[in-house]
């Protein structure tokens, strides 16, 4: 099961070079539908100028790290409307404690 959610978000990184941003964008938000029903997404709210909040939920903390920035480069993309070489800087919360669990930044992940 484990297998299934690692393959399911890494190919959350698969993008289609010519692709639109309207392309790109509708294809993150699958993605971020798909990882919301997998568990590893736990709620998503954003009203700028307010950082997004972004809580990962349980599945999350399960995936190797690949799938794990998968899925914050679907988050990326979805927040920059699927700009290409648009890079937010995001805070993940855990879904439990509220703490930050992780943070996109230079298109980058870092896991605390």
């Amino acid at each position: 099961m484990k297998l299934f959610f690692a393959l399911a978000i890494a190919s959350l990184a698969s993008f289609n070079a010519h692709a639109t941003d309207d392309e790109r964008l509708e294809a993150c938000r699958k993605k971020l539908i798909l990882s919301q029903k997998l568990g590893v997404l736990h709620a998503l709210d954003w009203k700028p100028p307010k950082q997004p909040y972004i809580v990962a939920g349980r599945t999350f903390f399960d995936l190797p790290i690949d799938a794990k920035e998968g899925f914050a480069e679907a988050l990326n993309c979805f927040l920059s409307a699927g700009a290409t070489g648009r890079c937010l800087d995001l805070q993940i919360l855990h879904w439990q404690t509220g703490n930050v669990a992780a943070r996109w930044s230079g298109c980058k992940l870092k896991v605390i």
